[in-house]
């Protein structure tokens, strides 16, 4: 597979960058042409006492998780060739009903206890019940899945309907893990397993990676079952790990309560993140950790996490590769505590052409501090440069929409600091009833916070104009911030 050059991937034609189909190996059948299907869940799972959920009349299972805010949560997942119609009935009166993001344009209809809408196309949506978010429902219309797996393939690691207790998994080059609808991957500590670290920064023990690759070519991890870490200790296993690695595909699972980072890679190229949902309610949980790594798309995603959404960083120093050509879109986040979208510091080597694009964050609960929405954080020595906001809609932001920065923090390990050189926020939208507060800071005169440009940015319906308007805090170390219309 070749490589596309930057300016391809800016313009988004990305069918070349990256492999593009759903998840494929071993071919043996379509699914049917049904406008719905959906999975029952495994015998004992414990049903949401809050919701019940049809689509099209079929019966759609309804979990449920742990948050951080106004838990718990429910969840609920089908395929859909729409235009379908879903039937949600709650247990308690709707004395206010919002469906999130706003720019999904669906209008319910409610009668009592029920709510119903149609939905013409795959979305990630949040139906929540009052103004705090508290026990929402997260409903994941995917895309059909077009192809199903072998399951007798060599080349398939294939877990089918049902609970499967699991430790690790190495898929080689050229392998797929799948993880077919109705389908719970519970991961465990094996007897008598030794942990790789006795005592993190916490003091926590930590074990391999649950999902780990190590120099493989053509990778996915693919489905519509659920990967749940809950059982696990806090800090036991990151959920999924790609280091150094190529052409590798995440696609379409639910991955449930890690306890550290959810899909993180390393020093990899040509990686796709896909329809991925994630509801995690421990800290360090980041939904996607893009680390040294190249030719990136995380698309059509929904994170929860008590912790970064996404984040782009380099780790390891140079001559470590930068990170580079990354593009986010369609991506619904609800912020639970740190940073929804952005460069969250641990920026050892160079960070340049990245975009945020058509984003959705329905709320952000992150409290000040170098958390905001959107973010660009540098604790280490690398510079960053062509960092892109394009687009994204923030619903509720109760504290920090933008904080840009450079300094020293505990997670920073280089003595000297980086370089901000180009950061550009565009088409952003702020609805809400909180008007958030925005930061920009530098280190000193040597390290500077260069070239900020605020375009078209609307406020609670207000075209804001200046620094003062944004209520945006500039630092002494930062030149040449711009508004335009």
């Amino acid at each position: 597979m070749k490589a596309v050059s930057f300016p391809k991937l800016w313009a988004l034609p990305l069918a070349m960058l990256v492999p593009m189909a759903t998840c494929t190996p071993s071919l043996v059948a379509s699914l049917a042409e049904e406008a719905v299907v959906s999975y029952p869940a495994p015998q004992g799972e414990k049903a949401s006492q809050d919701y019940q959920v049809e689509a099209d009349g079929k019966q759609v299972f309804v979990y449920t998780a742990p948050v951080l805010h106004g838990g718990p949560a429910s969840f609920a997942s089908f395929d859909l060739r729409g235009p379908v119609r879903v039937t949600v009935t709650v247990a308690q009166k709707i004395e206010a009903l919002t469906i999130r993001p706003a720019s999904a344009g669906i209008t319910p209809s409610i009668s009592k206890n029920q709510v119903s809408f149609m939905l013409a196309k795959p979305a990630n949506l949040s139906i929540e019940l009052n103004r705090n978010g508290e026990r929402p429902l997260h409903l994941f219309a995917n895309p059909p899945e077009t192809d199903r797996p072998d399951p007798a393939s060599k080349d398939v690691i294939y877990f089918g309907p049902g609970v499967h207790e699991v430790t690790t998994l190495r898929p080689k080059s050229g392998q797929s893990i799948y993880l077919a609808g109705g389908a719970v991957l519970r991961a465990k500590i094996a007897a008598g397993e030794k942990p790789i670290q006795e005592k993190n920064w916490r003091g926590n023990k930590v074990y391999q990676t649950l999902i780990e690759t190590a120099g493989v070519k053509g990778v996915k991890v693919c489905g519509r079952g659920i990967l749940d870490l809950g059982t696990l200790p806090w800090h036991a296993r990151t959920a999924i790990w790609f280091g150094n690695s190529e052409d590798i595909l995440v696609e379409g699972i639910v991955i449930l309560d890690a306890p550290a980072w959810v899909v993180a890679m390393h020093n990899s190229k040509h990686v796709v993140v896909r329809n991925v949902k994630e509801i995690c309610a421990r800290e360090n949980s980041d939904g996607v950790d893009i680390c040294n790594s190249q030719d990136v798309l995380v698309e059509d995603c929904f994170l929860r996490n008590n912790d970064d959404e996404v984040c782009v960083k380099t780790t390891s120093p140079p001559p470590a590769s930068e990170s580079k050509n990354i593009v986010v879109r369609r991506v619904v986040v609800w912020n639970d505590r740190a940073r929804g979208l952005g460069i969250t510091s641990e920026t050892r080597a160079n960070i340049a052409h990245v975009l945020f694009q058509d984003c959705d964050v329905i709320h952000d609960f992150s409290a000040g501090g170098d958390c905001a929405a959107l973010a660009v954080l540098v604790s280490d020595s690398g510079t960053m440069s062509d960092i892109r906001f394009e687009n994204i809609r923030c619903e509720d932001v109760r504290n920090t929409l933008v904080n840009c920065w450079i300094g020293a923090d505990m997670w920073g390990h280089d003595k000297t600091r980086g370089h901000v050189k180009g950061v550009t926020f565009k088409d952003i939208r702020v609805t809400g009833s909180t008007f958030p507060v925005s930061k920009l800071a530098g280190f000193d005169e040597a390290h500077l916070v260069e070239d900020v440009t605020f375009e078209n940015l609307l406020i609670q319906g207000t075209l804001i104009g200046d620094a003062q308007a944004a209520r945006l805090q500039v630092g002494a170390h930062v030149r040449r911030v711009k508004f335009l219309p």
